[in-house]
């Protein structure tokens, strides 16, 4: 596995555990979003569908 594999995954689960607190209504959906767009720009994530 290399950095890129391990990035991606990491950010998969980061917005698998927001969509869970999205959906406990525990975060808004424009914070959702914003932390997306935080976590993408932080794993170096392009476009991946989750």
């Amino acid at each position: 596995m290399d950095k890129k594999d391990i990035n991606n995954s990491s950010y998969a689960y980061s917005v698998s555990l927001l969509k869970m607190l999205l959906a406990m209504q525990l975060i808004t959906e424009d914070e959702y979003e914003r932390i997306t767009q935080i976590s993408a720009e932080h794993y170096g994530a392009d476009l991946i569908c989750v």
